[in-house]
């Protein structure tokens, strides 16, 4: 990994070792070191270690709190620990100041990320972070941070022999439409999936049966594959006063949509739609209490003449088993840590981040990425 922070007087290097990308699965044991280079003498109270893992979640929303139920803008917000470990290089948190001298000294960190730790994420309304910091704790003056992030990947194998996940999933739905007080032949519409578990380089099937038995035409189904995060907070601010009370926010990103041909009244019609399921992050609904990652198809039917319509909607888990190194490492770098270590370069890294654009050139070459990750993986071999 780059430098975190430079200065004409300090330098702070971390690195980890064998893992320059600084990519784990979750249960991984990680060790690493950190160079630090002074140019003058400086005065400190300690050296202090932060290993932390944590989401968080943030959003502004209006609630009806004011007088006569008037909406008043609120500030959700939600925290939750997965690491918390620190510790002294130097010094201590009660000792006397000491002097710091000029030239470069290396330390060393070990530590292990946690079975249950959540796959990394950077988002609008909320994130989950893992950072490495070094603290210089200054008597009177500024302390000085410097951070560098890592990638943690969930372990989201799921099982397969689960009778709810490998058998097919159906789901339907019918409609009727009136003309004054008479009530028209149904229009019925069926959806289904062989399964509900996919991993990436998987196809989902999507059959779609329609017995169009009313008079209106259909004009399209549209179909899509969506991705679902929920955000979760713990407390609401409205101006200077804190409420303790559980919110959500849902928000959907659609990853691909198709659309059928219309279906005549009075006409039967079969579609398949297939949906390839490429490098996302997998289903995440077990291991955070404040964010949850889940996948469904979204159905749509849109009669011609009519504003009502029928939805249905089938949910999908998306797993991690089968994943080819190079799929592995483009959902670590989409995490958006490339990103966020960018960020906290600043001397006061904002929060929250702005939203992580995947278009944008990587801050770790994928080559590197894969050699990381090929180290990694030979581990468990």
């Amino acid at each position: 990994m780059p430098k975190e922070k430079a200065s004409k007087r300090i330098n702070c290097d971390i690195r980890f070792d064998d893992n320059p990308n600084g990519i784990f699965k979750a249960g991984d044991s990680a060790s690493g070191s950190i160079s630090l280079t002074l140019t003058q003498v400086k005065k400190v109270k300690g050296i202090c270690l932060f290993i932390t893992g944590f989401a968080e979640t943030f959003w502004d929303d209006k609630v009806p709190h004011g007088p006569k139920n008037k909406k008043t803008k609120a500030h959700f917000k939600g925290h939750e620990d997965f690491i918390t470990q620190k510790s002294y290089l130097v010094g201590s948190e009660t000792g006397s100041p000491i002097d710091l001298v000029t030239g470069t000294t290396h330390y060393y960190f070990r530590f292990k990320v946690p079975s249950t730790a959540p796959t990394s994420l950077e988002g609008k309304y909320g994130h989950v972070r893992y950072l490495v910091k070094v603290t210089l704790e200054r008597p009177w003056k500024y302390d000085q941070n410097f951070q560098m992030p890592f990638t943690v990947l969930a372990k989201t194998d799921f099982d397969e022999s689960n009778p709810n996940l490998k058998n097919p999933v159906k789901r339907e739905d019918q409609l009727r439409f009136y003309c004054w007080i008479c009530k028209s032949a149904p229009l019925m519409v069926k959806a289904s999936v062989p399964k509900s578990l996919y991993v990436p380089g998987e196809s989902i099937e999507v059959q779609l049966e329609v017995n169009n038995l009313s008079k209106e035409d259909v004009s399209e189904i549209i179909v899509k594959f969506h991705k679902v995060i929920k955000f979760m907070s713990q407390v609401q601010v409205i101006e200077s006063t804190q409420l303790f009370a559980e919110s959500k926010l849902v928000r959907n990103e659609t990853l691909e949509i198709q659309k059928t041909l219309p279906v005549a009244r009075l006409a039967n019609e079969t579609f398949q739609k297939h949906f390839l399921v490429g490098p996302i992050t997998p289903t995440e609904d077990r291991h955070s209490k404040i964010i949850k990652i889940g996948y469904e198809i979204d159905i749509l039917v849109k009669p011609k003449l009519s504003t009502q319509r029928i939805r249905l909607t089938i949910p999908i888990v998306v797993g991690s088993v089968g994943l080819k190194t190079e799929e592995v490492l483009e959902i670590a770098r989409s995490s958006g840590v490339a990103k966020l270590a960018e960020g906290l370069n600043r001397d006061e890294p904002s929060a929250p981040p702005p939203p992580y654009a995947e278009n944008e050139p990587s801050l770790y070459p994928l080559d590197s990425l894969q050699k990381a990750y090929e180290r990694e993986s030979s581990r468990d071999d």
